[in-house]
């Protein structure tokens, strides 16, 4: 669809949206944020995240994996403080 076919209602939910999550991204601890940063923005492997910030793939997955679930909550409503 192209974009000047949405809604104006539902541009603006989306620029909402991702105002919010960028000011959530930005209030992570920094042991959160980094991981998720390279790997979804910088489109690194879990391999080149951990070789960059000095940590295992492990290490890499489960910090992903945690911080996806408390922007999950946030987004939700749930910002239940962890």
């Amino acid at each position: 669809m192209p974009s000047s076919d949405i809604p104006a209602d539902q541009t603006v939910h989306g620029t909402q949206v991702s105002a919010a999550l960028e000011r959530m991204i930005a209030a992570l601890p920094e042991k959160l944020r980094q991981p998720l940063i390279l790997s979804t923005i910088e489109e690194m492997s879990p391999r080149e995240v951990g070789a960059t910030l000095g940590i295992n793939e492990a290490a890499v997955r489960s910090r992903i994996f945690r911080v996806r679930q408390i922007l999950r909550e946030k987004l939700a409503g749930g910002a239940s403080s962890k």
